[in-house]
């Protein structure tokens, strides 16, 4: 390796930390701006610490939520801060964690210039920037998730498939999808079968209905549809777009959960329960898959498509959200 590459590729790491520390001063905007309207989950949050700034942990739930909460408060105790900074970096440290992870693979692709438009427009979404500003716990329970699908293994991977399911149990589909992945495709490998999409997508829907009916009986993680019928469409049109630009997507793992967590959402609008956060959860999955796997042709066919809903749900985003003064 010559001092010319040496010197390129440390300007180039310099550059990506630099802007995962911008992504990171970004989302902490938000979930500032999340809190000046008392928007998303901040607020009710933060009113529950208010309400219990002197109350013991004693009698708190160690699960999920209860574990959150507890650790909040345990870390602003700890480092004399207001609630509202703990989660303010407990945001900056996650969001510019996993940006940081993305931008190491995207500059170590041949698909560098073709993938950074994309690859900014769905971190900039507010479909995946709100799971970091106002869906903090779960985007601490996907960093987590996310942090082992791609550097852990065996025990370890486990490990902490377990504990970011713990602590938000919407990870628990993301993780059977990678199970039922790694089992038929060595089935798969073991009989000599080979089926690219027909047989995968079956088995992918048939999980996914399981899912979808076992939330709707035992109302686990389920909210009722309340954004727009326009905005359920616009995000129908991403699903469609994300399972059919390339048919090779359920060969690769990162393509194969996205594209499961896709049909959980879509069965859910189907009898009116909403699994929104997935397609965030989808979107960053299929930006890997693009990473890992596609062609220039998938990665130009989705960059197209993805720009519409990129601008329309941002302007329904900010159209919902942001209070101008006449």
């Amino acid at each position: 390796m010559n001092i010319y590459t040496v010197k390129t590729n440390s300007i180039a790491k310099s550059i990506g930390f630099l802007f995962a520390l911008t992504y990171g001063l970004f989302i902490v905007a938000s979930l500032q701006y999340f809190y000046s309207v008392d928007s998303g989950d901040i607020g009710s949050y933060l009113k529950f610490f208010n309400e219990n700034a002197t109350a013991g942990l004693e009698n708190r739930s160690i699960v999920g939520d209860g574990l959150f909460r507890a650790g909040v408060i345990i870390l602003g105790n700890y480092m004399g801060i207001e609630p509202i900074n703990v989660l303010s970096t407990l945001a900056f440290v996650i969001s510019t964690l996993l940006f940081a992870i993305y931008a190491a693979h995207i500059r170590s692709t041949k698909y560098l210039i073709y993938l950074l438009p994309v690859y900014c427009m769905i971190f900039f979404s507010p479909i995946v920037s709100n799971l970091f500003a106002s869906n903090i716990r779960s985007g601490i329970a996907f960093t987590i998730l996310m942090i082992s699908l791609v550097y852990l293994k065996g025990f370890w991977k486990y490990l902490f498939f377990g504990f970011s399911s713990f602590l938000h149990l919407s990870m628990a589909p993301i993780i059977a999808f990678y199970i039922l992945y790694q089992v038929t495709n060595y089935t798969f490998k073991k009989i000599g079968f080979r089926s690219s999409f027909i047989v995968p997508m079956l088995l992918l829907t048939i999980s996914s209905l399981f899912l979808v009916a076992f939330s709707y009986v035992y109302k686990f993680n389920v909210t009722l549809i309340s954004s727009s019928g326009v905005y359920n469409v616009l995000i129908l049109c991403l699903a469609l777009l994300m399972i059919f630009t390339n048919k090779k997507v359920l060969k690769n793992v990162y393509g194969f959960i996205c594209v499961g967590l896709i049909l959980v959402y879509l069965f859910g609008f189907v009898i009116d329960i909403s699994f929104a956060r997935y397609i965030g959860f989808a979107v960053i999955l299929y930006l890997f898959f693009l990473i890992e796997k596609a062609e220039i042709g998938t990665i130009q066919v989705f960059t197209l498509g993805y720009i519409p809903v990129f601008f329309l749900i941002s302007f329904y985003t900010v159209s919902n959200n942001f209070q101008f003064d006449e």
